[in-house]
């Protein structure tokens, strides 16, 4: 039961797409089924994979049971399956559920005949992921009535208690991963995670990641600057700048942005900054999640305030200031705690 170590790193598929959507149209292409594999195994998975054996000191072939949690997509990639079906009409994957699957199947640098066990898919956008943060989170087996919010390009929800669970997904798009942010990041070393703003002077703290100088900014930072902006009246509920001074600077096209650290304080020598634009790619993130909500909760007929626990998944889900989250209209008002 104890954790002897742990590895992260980003998905090799990323040339072929930064969403699900590209990367089937991408497999469906001659040799595509393979290139995307050929990404998440060999470029991913096994490197992490020896990374994790060797930080703990176990031998690869010492491993004798993985367990796989991905979305629907990414669990038919793995496996070199077509994953068209997911994306075409009804909108029925490949496979739900995947049989009797060894080590030795995918090539994976473990002992060959270790069991995989992929975590199953429910629908072409709530997968095996969901699954897993479900069952984790053992909102199935309560009785308080819970919400399970999974953060990334698209957005996952579950609701429910030990007696139903209700599940739906929407597209939030990448910014809250620090796509379609102009200084957006993922959240590693050097990703401002957290921002308060003071409001006479303008003036930002920033908590960096790993406790250098920024390079960029992650989700949960994102949500602070955008809540700490509109705390401070420096952001209009439009989302446009409507307080000047030092940090807010405007380019030729009159479009504003909001300075988190001047070329000299970062770590490139490079500005950092949000701008209209990607606080405008925010507000379509964040208003994604707040009506998936509204609308699975409005489909029980259920309101908020029967939401007794929350639960934040994904990249941003352990950083998040819930407080700013509740602020600018991405989660339920509901008490803090």
């Amino acid at each position: 039961g104890a954790l002897l170590s742990k590895a992260s790193a980003g998905n090799g598929q990323i040339r072929y797409g930064a969403d699900v959507i590209n990367r089937i149209v991408e497999q469906g292409k001659t040799g595509g089924r393979e290139r995307l594999q050929k990404a998440i195994l060999d470029e991913t998975l096994f490197p992490l994979i020896r990374l994790l054996c060797k930080t703990a000191k176990v031998s690869p072939d010492h491993v004798v049971r993985m367990c796989i949690a991905s979305n629907t997509t990414m669990n038919h990639l793995l496996l070199g399956v077509d994953a068209n079906p997911v994306r075409m009409e009804p909108y029925v994957p490949s496979f739900f559920h995947y049989g009797d699957l060894r080590a030795a199947d995918l090539s994976l640098p473990v002992h060959p005949w270790a069991r995989v066990r992929l975590a199953p898919n429910v629908g072409s956008y709530v997968g095996g992921d969901i699954t897993a943060g479900t069952f984790a989170s053992l909102v199935w087996n309560k009785e308080e009535f819970s919400l399970f919010i999974d953060l990334g390009t698209n957005g996952e929800i579950v609701f429910g208690n030990s007696e139903f669970l209700m599940c739906c997904a929407c597209s939030a798009g990448p910014a809250f991963e620090g796509g379609d942010i102009s200084c957006g990041m993922r959240a590693t070393d050097g990703a401002i995670e957290a921002v308060s703003i003071d409001k006479e002077t303008m003036e930002p703290a920033l908590t960096v990641v790993g406790g250098q100088k920024p390079v960029g900014l992650c989700g949960s930072g994102i949500i602070d600057v955008i809540a700490e902006l509109y705390r401070t009246s420096i952001l209009g509920p439009n989302g446009k700048f409507i307080r000047e001074g030092r940090r807010v600077a405007r380019d030729k096209h009159g479009v504003g942005r909001y300075i988190l650290a001047f070329a000299a304080e970062s770590e490139t020598g490079r500005e950092i900054a949000i701008t209209e634009v990607d606080i405008d790619s925010f507000i379509r993130a964040k208003g994604a999640i707040f009506s998936a909500i509204d609308t699975m909760l409005s489909a029980l007929d259920f309101d908020t305030d029967m939401i007794e626990r929350v639960y934040a998944a994904g990249g941003i889900g352990s950083g998040i200031n819930m407080r700013n989250a509740v602020r600018i209209g991405m989660f339920p008002d509901v008490d803090l705690e």
